[in-house]
């Protein structure tokens, strides 16, 4: 039985895991007195701000002065629940802390005394719903009756308290567990931290921190600091990400290293890993050129990164390192550490559409119709006689189509480097999504969607499979066939359910899926393999009600001829909303940690 991860989200405070967040926050909230005055009387229940219901509302922002901006942050529960469960809104409510005021305000790109302007208006919810902890967002005009207009930003929270047990069928059972909140004290900064056993390997131990409102305005920080069965993964960005067309600017620091076994499967033989160690810094800046809605950005940037994976391969066995007793040739992995200076240039043509019950069961999201390109080109720069010369390339390209009853889009991301002592094109990685959803009536949605995923002329250690979660096939998590490039093609049909509770919204869904793997002399052990398929049903949860994150327990049948494949039940939790494709992490790993992705992965 396969392992699950599940994050369960609740509203907290009070609670032991609310303690840890904070004590965790703490370690990285300066020490002027700005965090204890960032909220003052937290103690205290804040009064609730008046609605504008009754006055008459405005149809669109128009130049009028706005008089007044009234905040309504709503808790996850915002409607009464059935006299028998109202005991757990009560709770919920109680023990919930809101997104605070001032936060939501640092999010608008207007301001007290400002001209209303619709285009603001439209994006200031648009970036409000972008945000992790938020689970829908409305701006409405109202009347002052004083030749002005009076603003009403009204958000509702989502849960926010992480709770993942790593639970399996073997013992032991419990294997882990990860606490934290995704907005201690409503102050827009994600806290939590992980154990897991690593039976006979280091237990793993780590941190993770995000400030989704770094220096108190639209900027992220974000750190981890985590160790491995073998070794460590220690992170630390901060980012300026371009929200916006309407802002001028957007930039990036970052500055990395890990060090892990990366695991290589082999068809008919045991697996066995190769150590790799990375260390990346990148220094990026974009600034915006032309009118809004049809814009370019040219930026620059500065790259170091460096790369080793031992040409000896291990065994990790149950028991622990063993060494690898298969005879093979030893794996050609080339040493890499090359300082670049690259040129950043994006292109966008794109309108925002807000749409309900495409990625999320019933919650609204906003896609992107038009088209957008985010390009890199490098050049290397000599420092000294161990640096590596070459040019890199990098492109990341979306298009899409649509409205609120369908759309289709597709995303590709490309990069590739050019030896100039060889002369020659090295580790060409892309990968790719392409989707199409279609809801024919309110309760109905068809998804359709293709991945793909190739690497050629690797020098660094890469392959795909059907085994992984996020890019395979349900009923082959124990294949081990290894591949070079990868397909996939998917079918869902979902149905909402009516439900007497307002707890959550329920749905069905049945799925069809199939994939296969061709082979590549550079990528170890890779091999050409027939079409493998998964048929299977779904039950789908969005707590609370129109909640973008999609709870689903997925029961899949395998079709196909590996004699590995099972019957799969996975448990899942996850947000897809807020981008159009989060691309799968076999095929991450292998890529460059210098190209800029907080920029170009545009809202």
């Amino acid at each position: 039985m396969p392992m699950v991860c599940a994050r369960l989200s609740f509203a907290s405070r009070g609670t032991l895991c609310a303690a840890l967040c904070t004590a965790v926050s703490a370690l990285f909230t300066p020490r002027d007195g700005s965090a204890q005055n960032a909220r003052p009387d937290s103690a205290r229940p804040r009064p609730r701000p008046t609605s504008s219901q009754g006055r008459l509302a405005v149809t669109g922002c128009s130049g009028q002065p706005i008089s007044d901006i009234v905040i309504l942050s709503q808790p996850p529960f915002k409607d009464r629940l059935p006299a028998q469960l109202e005991w757990g809104r009560t709770l919920a409510r109680t023990l919930h802390m809101e997104t605070r005021d001032d936060v939501i305000r640092r999010f608008l790109l207007f301001k007290i005394g400002d001209a209303c302007n619709q285009i603001k208006r439209a994006e200031s919810e648009r970036i409000l719903r972008a945000q992790p902890f938020i689970v829908d967002a409305r701006i409405r005009a109202y009347d002052d009756e004083k030749g002005g207009v009076r603003l009403e930003v009204e958000t509702r929270d989502d849960f926010t308290l992480i709770l993942e047990p790593r639970v399996r069928a073997s013992s032991p059972q419990f294997r882990g567990i990860r606490l934290g909140d995704a907005n201690v004290n409503g102050s827009a900064k994600l806290a939590a931290a992980e154990w897991r056993d690593g039976l006979a390997y280091n237990d793993v131990w780590g941190v993770e921190y995000s400030d989704y409102q770094f220096g108190g305005g639209r900027n992220e920080l974000h750190a981890v600091a985590r160790r491995n069965t073998f070794g460590q993964r220690l992170e630390l960005e901060v980012v300026r990400p371009y929200y916006t067309d309407l802002q001028r600017f957007a930039w990036q620091a970052f500055i990395g290293g890990t060090r892990d076994p990366q695991r290589l499967f082999r068809s008919g033989y045991p697996d066995n890993a190769v150590n790799v160690s990375r260390r990346y810094s990148n220094l990026s800046a974009l600034a915006r050129v032309g009118p809004v809605g049809r814009l370019k950005l040219i930026g620059l940037s500065l790259t170091r990164e460096q790369t080793h994976a031992d040409s000896n391969t291990i065994m990790l066995t149950p028991e622990g390192v063993r060494p690898d007793t298969i005879k093979a040739a030893p794996l050609d992995f080339r040493r890499q550490n090359v300082a670049r200076v690259n040129l950043l240039v994006g292109m966008r043509a794109i309108r925002f559409v807000t749409v309900q019950g495409f990625d999320a069961l019933t919650g609204t999201q906003d896609v992107r119709v038009g088209a957008q390109v985010g390009l890199v080109g490098g050049q290397s720069v000599r420092l000294g006689p161990d640096y590596d010369s070459d040019r890199f390339f990098s492109s990341n390209i979306y298009i899409g189509a649509g409205n609120e009853q369908w759309f289709m889009a597709v995303q590709g991301i490309t990069e590739a480097r050019y030896d100039l002592e060889a002369q020659r094109l090295r580790n060409i990685i892309s990968s790719g999504h392409a989707a199409w959803y279609f809801r024919p009536a309110i309760r109905q949605t068809t998804i359709l969607e293709a991945n793909w995923a190739t690497g050629r002329r690797m020098q660094s250690p890469f392959q795909v499979s059907l085994a992984d979660p996020d890019g395979g096939v349900m009923g082959h998590r124990a294949s081990r066939d290894p591949g070079a490039r990868r397909l996939v093609l998917r079918g869902e049909q979902r149905l909402v359910v009516p439900t007497r509770f307002n707890v959550a919204d329920m749905g069905l869904a049945a799925f069809v899926e199939a994939g296969r793997l061709w082979a590549e002399r550079s990528v170890p052990y890779s091999v050409d393999s027939p079409w493998r398929g998964a048929v299977g049903v779904s039950v789908l949860a969005a707590v609370p009600p129109r909640s973008r994150r999609l709870w689903r327990l997925d029961l899949g049948v395998p079709v196909s001829s590996d004699p590995r494949r099972r019957f799969e039940m996975r448990i899942t939790s996850f947000d897809r909303s807020r981008t159009f494709w989060r691309e799968p992490n076999d095929v991450t790993i292998s890529r460059e940690r210098t190209a800029p992705s907080s920029l170009f992965t545009w809202p």
